[in-house]
C-alpha cells in the first residue's frame, strides 16, 4: 500500500530591487514573505541575488558586501520562521565569491546552494565577479559568519531538502540553460519532487518562448515540478526584468503570473499533491505548518502576448523605474514630428497613464514627486498627469517643414503634454556668423554640408537641456539602434539626454509599431489617429534646405537593408563576403547587386568608425538581444583598421 498523498503550497515571488538598496530590498522581500504566509505557503522562492540586487557589478568585489548580505538574510529568516524561504545573495567561501541561494527555516539559514554555471554571454559578465561552483561538490560553510546558528557549519552545495517528505532542490538561472547532462538537477541520485529556479533573466523581445520551452521541457525531462521565478523591473538602469513566474508539470506550463507590472512585489501561489519520499542524503527540515487548500486558481494566460504589446509594457516599466530611482520629476523630449521622438513621447505618456493608477492607490514610491492627490475619475482628468510630467518641444530652423511642425503639435495635443515651439534660427545664424568671421570666409552647402547640418542639431541641445533642468526632469534622447549602428546622429545635438530608451530597438520595428498604433488599440494605449502625418512621411533629419529633399534613407540606405546588414555583421558575425551573400539572397530580387555591394561596403565602414559615438550615447534599455550598447553587449574598439583589408580582399 502506497504512502498517503499529501499537499504542499509553494509560492514564488518577483521583486523589483535596486542594487545595494538594503532597506528597500529587504522590505520588499519581507512583504513577499508575509503575502505568501497569508496564502498558506510552506515554501517561498525569491529571485537570484534578491537581497543585493543582480546589477551590483564591481560592488560585488567589495569584501563587506557578502557579510552585509548574510546579516540581512538572517533577519529575513525571522519574518516567518515556520516557512521555508529561499533568498539570493553573494557569499565568500575559501577566498572565492559565489552567487548563491540561502534557504531559511526555523529562524536561521539551513543551507547554501551556489550557482554552478555563470552567465557570460550577451549582457552578462558574471565570471568577472563570481566563481562557478564545482558540479558535484558538497562542503560545509563555517557558522562563525552567522549571528544565529545552532551548528558549527551548514551544508553548502547542490543540496536536496526534505520538508515532510517533499524533496526539492535549486537551480540558479544559467544552471538551467546548459546541456541537460551538465545541469545541477541532473546530478542528484535522490528522486526530487521539485526544483526551484531563481533567476535574473533579462527581458528581450520574443524571449518568452524560449523560457516557456525551458521550463516545460525541464519538468518533463527530469520528471518533477519545475518552479521558476524572476526579478522584476529596471533594476540598475539598463536591463529590464519581466517578473514572470511559471510552474512546469508533465511537460506543460500549468501556472503563470502576470508580467511587466509596476508592482513592487508579485507572488504566485501553486498547490501540488505529492507522495512523501525519504532519503538520507537530504537536508531535513522539520515541517511546522498544516496543509492548507488555497483558493487561488492557476492561470496559463500570458500578459502582453505579442511583440508590440510587450515592447510597450517593457519600455514603460523601464521609464517608470528609471524616473523614480533617479528621482527625476518628469520627462522632457525634443519632439521633431518624426518617428523616433513620437515613440519616446508615446512611451512617456503610457508611463504616466500607468503611474496614474499608482497615485490613485497612494503608492509611496511617488511621494517624492509632491503631486496633488486628485481623484481622477475620468480619462480627461487622468490625462492631466502627462501635462504635469511631460514637456515636448519642437525646435524649428528655416529647414523645418510645416508638416513636421504640425505632426508634432497634433501628437502633443493628443497626448496632453506641455508643448512648446522654439525658433532656433537666430542661434544657428549667430554660430555661423561667428565662425565665418573667424575664418574669413562664408560657409556654404557646397563646401560645408556636414558642418551646417551639425550646428543645427547642436543648437537644439542647450534649450532642451535648460527645460529639463528647470523641471528636474529626465531628458530623453531619441536615437534608435539602426542609426546607432552607423553613427547617424550629431554628438551633443540630437544625442543630448540622460536616457536613450529606444537606442536598442531597430527603426523598422518602431515604424511598424507606430503604424499599428495608428489603427489599433494596445492593452496599455488606445489607438492614436494623430500618428497619420508622422507615419505617411519619409523619415528625415530636416537639416538640409528643403530643395535638397533630404531623407534618412537617401543619406544612408533603406532601413530594411541597414537592419539586415547589422544582423549579419554584428549578430551573426559573418565575414564581409558572407554578409553580402546574405543580403543578395534576401534582397537580390528588389535591388541591383552593385547597389547591394555598395551598401555593404558603406555600412561596414560606418559601423567601424562610429564606435566612439556608441561609447558616448546615454544609457539605453536592453529591449532586444541585438542591442549595440558597448557596456552590455557589443564591445568593439574605438580605433581599428575599419575593415579596410577585408574590403580590399573582397573587392580587389
Amino acid at each position: 500500500m502506497g504512502k498517503p498523498i499529501k499537499k504542499i503550497t509553494c509560492c514564488l515571488a518577483a521583486v523589483n530591487q535596486t542594487p545595494m538598496d538594503w532597506k528597500g530590498n529587504i522590505d520588499r522581500i519581507a512583504s513577499a514573505i508575509l503575502t505568501a504566509e497569508k496564502q498558506g505557503a510552506h515554501i517561498l522562492c525569491t529571485p537570484e541575488l534578491s537581497i543585493t540586487g543582480y546589477g551590483c557589478e564591481d560592488y560585488f568585489l567589495r569584501r563587506d558586501l557578502p557579510v552585509r548580505a548574510l546579516t540581512y538574510a538572517e533577519k529575513l529568516a525571522e519574518v516567518a520562521p515556520d516557512m521555508v524561504v529561499m533568498v539570493g545573495l553573494p557569499i565568500v567561501f575559501e577566498g572565492k565569491n559565489y552567487n548563491a541561494m540561502a534557504l531559511l527555516h526555523g529562524g536561521t539559514i539551513r543551507g547554501l546552494v551556489p550557482k554552478t554555471h555563470l552567465a557570460k554571454r550577451g549582457i552578462h559578465y558574471e565570471p568577472r565577479w563570481f566563481s562557478g561552483w564545482e558540479l558535484n561538490r558538497l562542503a560545509e560553510y563555517p557558522c562563525q559568519e552567522f549571528d544565529r546558528c545552532d551548528k558549527e557549519t551548514i551544508p553548502l552545495g547542490n543540496l536536496t531538502f526534505n520538508l515532510g517528505g517533499y524533496l526539492f532542490g535549486l537551480e540558479i538561472c544559467e544552471d538551467a540553460w546548459v546541456e541537460d547532462s551538465l545541469r545541477p538537477c541532473s546530478q542528484v541520485t535522490e528522486k526530487r519532487h521539485a526544483v526551484f529556479n531563481a533567476s535574473a533573466s533579462h527581458f528581450a523581445l520574443d524571449k518568452v518562448q524560449q523560457r516557456d520551452h525551458l521550463i516545460a521541457s525541464s519538468s518533463k525531462t527530469f520528471n518533477l515540478d519545475y518552479f521558476y521565478t524572476n526579478l522584476l523591473g529596471c533594476e540598475s538602469g539598463r536591463a529590464i526584468y519581466d517578473g514572470e513566474m511559471m510552474v512546469g508539470q508533465y511537460g506543460q506550463i500549468v501556472n503563470r503570473s502576470k508580467r511587466l507590472s509596476l508592482d513592487e512585489t508579485v507572488v504566485l501561489t501553486h498547490c501540488v499533491s505529492y507522495e512523501p519520499r525519504e532519503t538520507s542524503r537530504a537536508v531535513f527540515l522539520k515541517p511546522s505548518k498544516p496543509e492548507v487548500e488555497p483558493s487561488f486558481q492557476p492561470s496559463t494566460v500570458r500578459s502582453y502576448p505579442n511583440k508590440f504589446e510587450e515592447f510597450t509594457a517593457a519600455a514603460s516599466l523601464g521609464l517608470f523605474d528609471y524616473l523614480r530611482k533617479s528621482h527625476s520629476r518628469g520627462f522632457t523630449i525634443s519632439l521633431s514630428g518624426g518617428v523616433d521622438s513620437a515613440v519616446c513621447a508615446i512611451l512617456a505618456h503610457v508611463t504616466c497613464e500607468r503611474m496614474g493608477g499608482l497615485l490613485d492607490a497612494k503608492d509611496h514610491r511617488l511621494d517624492y514627486l509632491g503631486l496633488d492627490d486628485p481623484c481622477r475619475e475620468t480619462s480627461q482628468e487622468r490625462s492631466t498627469l502627462s501635462a504635469k510630467m511631460i514637456t515636448t518641444v519642437y525646435q524649428a530652423t528655416r529647414n523645418s517643414s510645416s508638416t513636421t511642425r504640425k505632426a508634432a503639435k497634433i501628437l502633443a495635443s493628443h497626448l496632453g503634454t506641455r508643448h512648446l515651439e522654439l525658433d532656433i534660427d537666430p542661434i544657428v545664424e549667430s554660430y555661423q556668423s561667428l565662425i565665418s568671421n573667424s575664418i574669413q570666409r562664408p560657409l556654404s552647402w557646397q563646401k560645408d554640408d556636414l558642418v551646417l547640418q551639425n550646428i543645427q542639431a547642436r543648437s537644439r541641445g542647450p534649450a532642451v537641456w535648460m527645460l529639463a533642468n528647470l523641471s528636474g526632469s529626465l531628458l530623453l534622447t531619441t536615437s534608435n539602434r539602426s542609426e546607432v549602428a552607423v553613427g547617424y546622429a550629431t554628438m551633443d545635438g540630437d544625442t543630448c539626454g540622460g536616457l536613450a530608451p529606444i537606442a536598442g530597438v531597430e527603426k523598422t520595428f518602431l515604424r511598424r509599431w507606430l503604424a499599428h498604433l495608428e489603427q489599433n488599440n494596445l492593452t496599455l494605449c488606445d489607438n492614436i489617429p494623430a500618428l497619420e502625418l508622422i507615419n505617411k512621411q519619409d523619415p528625415t533629419a530636416e537639416l538640409r534646405p528643403p530643395e535638397k529633399a533630404q531623407t534618412d534613407e537617401k543619406d544612408l540606405m533603406p532601413y530594411e537593408i541597414l537592419d539586415a546588414l547589422e544582423e549579419a555583421l554584428v549578430l551573426r558575425r559573418e565575414p564581409i563576403e558572407q554578409v553580402y551573400a546574405s543580403l543578395l539572397k534576401e534582397f537580390g530580387h528588389q535591388f541591383h547587386p552593385d547597389l547591394l555591394r555598395d551598401w555593404t561596403r558603406h555600412f561596414t565602414r560606418l559601423f567601424a568608425i562610429s564606435q566612439w559615438k556608441r561609447e558616448r550615447y546615454a544609457p539605453s534599455f536592453h529591449l532586444d538581444d541585438r542591442s549595440l550598447d558597448p557596456k552590455t553587449w557589443a564591445r568593439f574598439p574605438i580605433l581599428s583598421g575599419n575593415f579596410q583589408v577585408e574590403i580590399e580582399e573582397w573587392l580587389p
